[in-house]
């Protein structure tokens, strides 16, 4: 299991640096410093349901989608974002932007963040879209639920049908079992 001080990378070279691991602090916080190049993506548009997350630039220029529209925050800026409160980001700058994740309580978003890097890993999700990343994609999402939803009602429909898929075709998301 990745602890304090990991770093664990997504298909399109997007890295979360565990500063403080949930372990580390009791389940009441995990942080992560995230570097995002330039044109990276985030998540879709999604809420954490009993999660409040922070982001505070270190480096560069990150593009934030919060409620109902996108706004830039800058070196040593910091936006804080209740739960239920939908919202995404993007680095649409020309450079690297490094900034801090904080999710408390942690609940198991470390458990998610790490889903997604052995699914990248091995080669199951990719930066391509394709079916066999959907689905192992969607089966993560579905998997941790109770952290991460997606926005929309009908996105969630598709994770739950490609989930389903997956599982039926004997696709994995853990090494312990089945999602």
């Amino acid at each position: 299991m990745p602890a304090t001080g990991d770093t664990l990378t997504m298909p399109d070279g997007t890295s979360f640096s565990i500063v403080e691991s949930t372990a580390d602090s009791g389940g009441e916080r995990v942080e992560f410093e995230i570097s995002m190049a330039p044109g990276a993506l985030g998540p879709p548009k999604h809420f954490h349901p009993r999660q409040e997350e922070n982001w505070n630039v270190l480096e560069g220029e990150l593009s934030v989608f919060v409620d109902d529209g996108w706004r830039r925050l800058g070196e040593g800026e910091s936006l804080s974002i209740p739960p239920d409160t939908v919202h995404t980001l993007r680095n649409r700058s020309p450079g690297v932007v490094r900034f801090r994740d904080v999710h408390e309580p942690a609940l198991d978003f470390q458990d998610y963040i790490e889903a997604l890097h052995r699914q990248a890993a091995a080669g199951k999700i990719t930066s391509r879209m394709t079916p066999s990343t959907l689905i192992h994609g969607a089966m993560v999402l579905r998997q941790h639920r109770t952290t991460q939803l997606s926005a929309s009602p009908v996105q969630r429909t598709a994770e739950t049908v490609l989930s389903l898929i997956g599982r039926a075709l004997g696709f994995r998301t853990s090494w312990g079992g089945n999602a």
